[in-house]
């Protein structure tokens, strides 16, 4: 790890010397960005995958391909690349088979090219329990009468690290009104799952929102709503 560091320190010193020779001798071209702070990184919980994504601060800079690596924090091992992210075109990488564990520091380096030549590398640190924003659940409704049906659609298979001890949340909306509901899941959330809304109010519209909710408290990030409305003698109406 101690090698990776000096990496870092290094990088500016030659960056600095570059920049001198050029105003020296007046040449004049592109020089790679080298400061961490060039990239807003984000990483998520989308339908139990851990994403990374990335975007430029500076909307001028173009890169064909990126290349990702990291290391963990507690190990003194130098950075390595991520297989399926070490040629992407993509700005983001699937790394759930990469970071098994919610407890370790992952440092992060991005470089992006331009053909053979490197545009930026930026890097940051991650803590996946502080820095994973939860993406919402895939979900349907069915109406019917007086009860709605919440399909909730999960993975068929989910590691145990990687729920991180969410609650969902089906938020049912209604002429003004906002009710909470909190199903207790045994067990994985693992395939399909269901829940019912019921003693509603026949011919009257509702509307559903489906999240999770965290035990840091952090902001949730809440599904568009599906609405339908419930009229007498429907066996089934979805929206």
């Amino acid at each position: 790890m101690l090698l990776s560091q000096n990496a870092f320190i290094v990088r500016p010193l030659n960056l600095f010397l570059m920049v001198c020779i050029s105003l020296v001798f007046g040449i004049s071209h592109d020089l790679p960005d080298y400061t961490s702070e060039s990239c807003t990184f984000k990483i998520s919980l989308r339908n139990f995958r851990s994403i990374l994504s990335w975007e430029l601060k500076n909307h001028s800079i173009v890169a064909t391909h990126y290349k990702l690596l990291y290391t963990i924090m507690s190990k003194p091992e130098d950075l390595k690349i991520v297989k399926n992210c070490a040629n992407t075109t993509r700005s983001f990488c699937d790394l759930t088979d990469e970071w098994r564990s919610t407890h370790e520091a992952y440092v992060t380096s991005l470089e992006g090219f331009s053909g053979n030549t490197t545009l930026f590398n930026c890097s940051h640190n991650f803590w996946l329990d502080i820095d994973m924003s939860f993406e919402p659940p895939e979900f349907e409704i069915v109406g019917f009468t007086n009860h709605i049906n919440v399909i909730v659609k999960f993975p068929s298979i989910v590691e145990e690290e990687l729920q991180f001890d969410l609650s969902l949340v089906i938020e049912e909306q209604s002429e003004g009104i906002v009710k909470k509901h909190k199903p207790t899941i045994k067990g994985n959330m693992s395939g399909n799952f269901t829940y019912i809304i019921d003693k509603l109010i026949p011919n009257t519209n509702y509307c559903v929102s489906v999240y999770f909710e965290h035990n840091d408290e952090q902001a949730v990030i809440k599904s568009p709503l599906k609405c339908t409305l419930l009229q007498p003698g429907q066996e089934s109406e979805f929206s």
